[in-house]
């Protein structure tokens, strides 16, 4: 990983990951090694200055996400699948002026087609446009950008998932309690989708209430400092929930620390590294699953079909990917089938 300046004035870190076909393989001492099946290996470290025009380029809110890892992975099993070239560029963390000034950088190179996950959707609708109208194709993927011109969606269907979530947390914390919610940002439209469906779905308990909410700013540290403050300022807190990715890491750290592992239950998104060793230690009690190396697989196989005009989808898709609810008891069975 390596930063890089865009107008002098912002810097910005990013994870470079590049797949192709064996055709397109580099002679020895020209480009990336070529795996056992001749294909390009994954290169890491680079910036948008590698983009060309048949590459495909997936902008995630932020890098510093567990959640990102396996989205990165199906993009680049799905890339060397197909034979085509693909990075996985984002900012370090959740912000939307740096993520549009990579999304420009990158259309300034022209390439075969982008998904954008945005942290302000309101941030890149002027850019998709431009994109658009350069004939790039663009799509959204795991996060909406509502009343722009990106040719569709797919990712989770939000506000669902959030119900889901709700009925985990009233399962693990019964028809009482109160509840505090740790949430990455409170710009990004596919979290207040959960967010509204969390709340949607408690609201069927009225013994359940909402009692504090905090933003994270998708950073697991934050999310625990958030959490151990609300743990202090309210001794009466028996539910968490966290609504992004680095949450529930997060909060699983503050309950760890506060030894009420157990006590207080939490449930949140995505089967990540930390969220899974929470779950073994008892400080969580469910995980929303989605479907991030699915999701991007897919979605890379739309923005192919769309370049090359052989569409996979019609403008105006709108794919649910779905999510699981996995809990400990069904834990190593999760684990042990689903891709990555």
């Amino acid at each position: 990983m390596r930063s890089v300046a865009f107008g002098g004035a912002l810097a910005v870190s990013f994870t470079l990951i590049v797949t192709g076909c064996s055709s397109g393989a580099s002679s020895p001492g020209t480009g990336p090694a070529a795996d056992a099946t001749g294909g390009a290996a994954g290169v890491a470290g680079g910036s948008a200055n590698n983009v060309s025009g048949d590459t495909y380029v997936f902008l995630p809110k932020s890098l510093n996400n567990p959640y990102w890892v396996d989205a990165r992975k199906g993009m680049e099993a799905e890339a060397a699948k197909l034979g085509v070239k693909a990075q996985f560029l984002g900012p370090d963390t959740d912000d939307a002026a740096a993520q549009v000034a990579i999304f420009e950088s990158i259309l300034a190179k022209k390439p075969a087609g982008i998904a954008v996950s945005p942290n302000d959707p309101g941030s890149v609708k002027s850019i998709v446009a431009q994109a658009r109208q350069a004939g790039i194709p663009v799509i959204a993927w795991d996060g909406p950008v509502p009343d722009s011109q990106v040719q569709g969606y797919i990712g989770t269907d939000n506000k669902t998932a959030g119900e889901r979530q709700a009925d985990a947390l009233v399962a693990a914390m019964g028809e009482t309690g109160k509840v505090a919610v740790v949430i990455g940002s409170l710009s990004a439209t596919n979290l207040n989708q959960r967010l509204d469906g969390l709340k949607a779905g408690l609201a069927k308990h009225p013994g359940i209430q909402i009692v504090a909410t905090e933003e994270s700013g998708e950073s697991i540290a934050d999310a625990q400092g958030k959490a151990e403050t609300i743990l202090q300022a309210r001794s009466d807190i028996t539910g968490f929930a966290g609504i992004g990715g680095s949450d529930l890491p997060g909060i699983a750290g503050a309950l760890k620390s506060a030894n009420l592992c157990g006590k207080v239950k939490a449930v949140g998104f995505d089967v990540v590294p930390q969220g899974v060793q929470g779950m073994k230690d008892g400080c969580v009690s469910a995980l929303i699953s989605q479907k991030p190396y699915a999701m991007t697989a897919q979605a890379l196989d739309i923005l192919v079909g769309a370049h090359t005009n052989k569409p996979v989808q019609k403008d105006g898709f709108n794919v649910d990917t779905g999510v699981e609810v996995v809990i400990p008891s069904t834990l190593d069975q999760f684990q042990s089938t689903a891709p990555h």
